[in-house]
């Protein structure tokens, strides 16, 4: 297991002391957060389409969806979009 340093602003370690024994999980979690909010980001540019999107993400489309709809981001549909993503 790789090991790494991390600086912490000393008015932010307070936070931390409750997670304490599930550090590791908390930087896991961070970093899923961080894919899904960069993927959409690429979505919302149009670099990507939401299939591709949601494959970078490690998502279902659906829950994607959910994502993107949390953070105000709708869907650009069309039948071809549609047609495409189902072949």
């Amino acid at each position: 297991m790789a090991k790494t340093m991390i600086d912490i602003p000393d008015d932010r370690m307070h936070e931390l002391e409750a997670y304490k024994d599930k550090l590791s999980e908390l930087i896991l979690l961070g970093l899923s957060q961080m894919k899904v909010h960069e993927t959409l980001y690429l979505y919302k540019r149009g670099l990507v389409s939401f299939g591709r999107a949601s494959e970078i993400a490690g998502l279902s489309q659906q829950e994607l969806m959910r994502q993107a709809q949390a953070n105000g981001i709708q869907p650009r549909w069309s039948e071809k979009m549609v047609e495409e993503e189902l072949e």
